[in-house]
């Protein structure tokens, strides 16, 4: 139903819309009020030291008396009253806020100090993306939210663009044109489930009408979701890749510790989309494989991904295994592993993590123990909750709180059995009892991998498989990527790391053309959204023109589980961005066939 056939069967139609923004509004605008009072609080004691204390006396003085305006205004607003007036005082407490956040700039930021630029500026897209949730269902009262606190920001760049570190402000841009993207298509959403709303409301003996326009809802839901999740994936995974290009070792000290620290702040947006990932397959009801794998694989992948992040801490990292195999689904092992691990590394701050492979009755069984904060002996029973976050580590908490409680369902669907054992201050040990049976594995990929045990720490890590598995010379890569500065991205890396890279189009004419020249490959790595075709139509096509079901893998941002059969089907592996391009190097080598490894 278009807005036309609103209108007519609706003759308030604008003021319902109007009426029902400003209750959104108000409701979002009162449950942020304690944020709105503690925010300001928590920038004392991270620019007391830097900053005059006169001009943070003033400027906490300022923020107390708009802060306190706001909760007063917000209280006088009638959402049944005037829907004019009630936006306007809306608007004004809005308004007043985020200027007093905006001069911010002009007293709180060092340019001189990149950390201090930087730390000011994540609190400013916080404010911007949180407030974008609230109020980008009116664009007046978003403009309102807004301006007064990117317009003196935009001052503040252009009256010290000689100081300015540019990194920061070039993000800062990326990120605020993200932002007004995911407003314009999260109110489209609003308003489309508001109208949806309406038409159900006046249809309701309708029954079967009701039924497919909430399926509809639904569907446009998932859709929003889906691209929103794509657009963000997207410029994730190429920061991944360009920053594990740089070469920390050639920084000079001060620069290390600011690039360490981003390092960081990626890894943990990378698990929070990784865990969305993870509670998004489990919803989708994907059955569990049941096929034969390599202990001494499963823990060289863990060496790839975790060495780096327990490097930056000066933490220890051993992975201890046995020379033997399993047979279940290595995936969801992994899944377990990686969510363990990812809090391990986050509550310890010094000491060690041990991760641990061993067999009990002819079934696998593997622990994850680490020298961190412990888990208050109250917390236990509670700590696989969804969202739980116990109050005695919660400062050093940068994610979901969804990490135990994902591992707890893959358990479960496994049919395994996860025990705990903690001390403050000592550590915790996980313990995982699945059910997979431990076999020998076959004969000549057990002889070449051998049995090692990979210690991290101040030492370089290991090499556990890197003899069969990396050796990249003679082999043939294409590659399929519509992302112009991804694509030179893998293009760079992957002709450094020694293979012959072939940069194949993704416009189905210039596909064509390019066949007769393109060498046979060895493996294909594409992206999924290719314009007018998708990876799998590239990739059948190369098999085709090869007679060969050459190894390919899709690396998506795309995370829509009914995705995941047909990949399965048509024997294509899958990696979901934002993914570090070592991980993405040791699927590639692991894949390769035997010929080519060696």
């Amino acid at each position: 139903m278009n807005q036309e056939n609103l209108q007519a069967e609706f003759p308030n139609f604008e003021q319902l819309v109007a009426t029902e923004k400003l209750q959104y509004m108000h409701s979002f605008a009162k449950s942020s009020t304690i944020a709105t009072v503690l925010a300001p609080i928590l920038c004392i004691p991270l620019y007391w030291r830097t900053t005059d204390n006169l001009l943070i006396n003033a400027w906490f003085a300022m923020m107390a008396v708009v802060v306190i305006g706001r909760f007063f205004l917000i209280k006088k607003i009638d959402v049944k009253a005037n829907v004019q007036t009630n936006l306007l005082l809306l608007n004004i407490a809005l308004g007043t806020v985020t200027f007093v956040w905006g001069i911010g700039w002009f007293i709180f930021v060092d340019t001189a100090d990149p950390a201090n630029y930087l730390i000011y500026q994540i609190i400013s897209l916080t404010i911007l993306f949180v407030g974008m949730v609230g109020y980008c269902v009116s664009w007046k009262s978003f403009t309102y939210f807004v301006l007064p606190l990117k317009l003196p920001e935009l001052l503040f760049i252009v009256t010290h663009y000689e100081f300015i570190f540019w990194p920061i402000p070039i993000g800062s841009m990326v990120a605020f044109y993200l932002a007004i993207k995911m407003a314009m298509l999260f109110s489209q959403s609003w308003e489309k489930s508001f109208s949806l709303r309406l038409k159900n409301d006046a249809m309701i003996d309708q029954l079967v009408a009701e039924k497919n326009a909430s399926i509809a809802a639904n569907v446009a839901k998932s859709e929003f979701i889906a691209t929103a999740s794509h657009d963000l994936r997207q410029p994730m995974q190429s920061i991944n890749i360009f920053v594990d290009m740089i070469d920390a070792k050639n920084l000079p000290e001060y620069e290390n510790r600011v690039f360490a620290r981003m390092r960081n702040s990626i890894a943990v947006l990378n698990n929070m989309f990784n865990t969305l990932l993870d509670i998004s397959k489990l919803d989708s009801g994907v059955s569990p494989r049941n096929i034969e794998f390599s202990i001494a694989q499963l823990a060289h992948d863990l060496e790839v991904s975790f060495s780096d992040l327990c490097k930056e801490k000066n933490l220890s990292f051993t992975v201890k295994h046995q020379n033997i195999f399993a047979k279940g689904d290595p995936q969801l092992l992994e899944q377990i592993l990686r969510n363990l691990l990812f809090n391990a590394i986050q509550y310890t701050d010094t000491g060690s993590i041990v991760v641990a492979f061993d067999s009990e009755q002819g079934q696998l069984k593997f622990s994850v123990k680490d020298s961190g904060h412990g888990i208050p002996a109250a917390d236990l029973p509670v700590i696989f909750k969804e969202f739980f976050r116990s109050e005695h580590s919660r400062s050093h908490h940068d994610g979901l709180g969804l990490g135990l409680s994902i591992v707890n369902r893959i358990v479960q669907k496994i049919g395994g059995e996860c025990t705990v054992n903690s001390e403050l201050g000592v550590g915790s040990l996980f313990t995982i009892q699945t059910r997979y049976p431990v076999t020998q594995g076959n004969a000549l990929l057990k002889n070449r991998v051998g049995s090692q045990t990979a210690i991290h720490g101040s030492a370089e890590p290991t090499a556990l498989i890197d003899e069969v598995l990396h050796s990249s010379v003679g082999v043939n890569l294409g590659i399929i990527e519509n992302d112009y500065s991804l694509k030179n991205a893998y293009a760079q890396y992957f002709t450094r790391a020694g293979y012959s890279v072939y940069l194949i189009p993704h416009d189905e004419n210039e596909f064509t053309e390019y066949l007769a020249e393109l060498p046979e490959l060895h493996f294909i790595l594409s992206d999924f959204r290719l314009g007018e075709r998708n990876g799998i139509f590239f990739i059948q096509k190369l098999r085709e023109e090869f007679n060969e079901e050459i190894p390919a893998c899709i690396v998506t941002a795309d995370t829509s589980p009914q995705h995941l059969q047909l990949f399965d089907k048509l024997n294509i592996q899958v990696l979901y961005k934002p993914i570090d391009i070592q991980s993405i190097e040791a699927f590639i080598a692991k894949s390769l066939p035997p010929k080519q490894k060696l």
